[in-house]
């Protein structure tokens, strides 16, 4: 029996019933390139081959990889690596298709693994993976609400997030502290927004998101330019403003940045 790694924040679906459930959400097809993050006890990707044996499992435990290579018989491609290392163009132009990912997400990389989806989106088709609740929480807020972030921006910016089903913390082992929820994210057509740009004015509005945004963003624009451009409330405070208003924002970044 493999004893899950906490410095991994490894936790494994114990039962059938649920990970049957997630088939039916991923609905893997044979010619699909699917990507797999962290393949834990295997139990996914063995119902994932019955339908394509396609399929690329990353798995940073070599306790794990050792396993999987044992209890599988049908031939996948096993990685031993970390999911923020791979890269995903080399997979895309080697395979000549978009990448369908999913898996159970560890929450301590939960934020960079969506960056780097942010910077892969012409890979990627869409990813349905698990999380824990209070990350898809931050991922799907709007305006006003209390956990509404950074990261909810950048993940509404690029991908069109759905909530698929959340999954109770007692059908997991060990036992995490909060249920998960399985999420879908499907990159939206045409984004035209600078990752770097929309990065830098929220890494400068969301030092204090309670401050008022003339406060956060006075020492990166140019206030009078900006004003010319768009009537913002420069009185409102950050967590109180759209994806939108931050978007329009990076798109007139260059003209009126100081």
């Amino acid at each position: 029996m493999i004893n899950p790694k906490k410095y991994l924040g490894q936790v494994f679906l114990k039962k059938t019933k649920i990970i049957k459930q997630i088939i039916n959400y991923i609905k893997p097809k044979s010619k699909e390139i699917l990507l797999e993050i962290g393949c834990g006890t295997g139990q996914l990707t063995k119902e994932i081959i019955k339908y394509n044996n396609n399929i690329i499992v990353t798995e940073i435990d070599k306790e794990l990889i050792k396993q999987i290579k044992n209890n599988i018989i049908k031939k996948i491609k096993l990685l031993n690596i970390n999911i923020l290392l791979l890269n995903f163009k080399k997979i895309y132009k080697k395979k000549k298709n978009k990448i369908r990912i999913f898996g159970n997400i560890p929450y301590y990389i939960s934020r960079k693994l969506i960056i780097k989806f942010i910077k892969n989106i012409k890979y990627i088709k869409n990813i349905i993976i698990l999380v824990q609740k209070e990350f898809a929480q931050c991922l799907i807020s709007k305006k006003n609400q209390k956990k509404y972030c950074k990261i909810s921006i950048l993940a509404q910016t690029y991908y069109n997030i759905k909530i698929l089903l959340e999954i109770n913390k007692n059908n997991f082992f060990p036992i995490p502290k909060i249920n998960s929820i399985l999420i879908k994210l499907n990159p939206k057509k045409d984004i035209k927004i600078n990752f770097n740009i929309l990065n830098h004015i929220l890494n400068n509005c969301f030092i204090k998101k309670n401050r008022k945004l003339h406060n956060n963003i006075k020492n990166l624009i140019n206030i009078k330019k900006l004003q010319h451009y768009d009537k913002f409330n420069l009185h409102e405070r950050v967590n109180k403003i759209s994806v939108k208003k931050f978007n329009k924002l990076t798109k007139i970044y260059k003209y009126i940045k100081k």
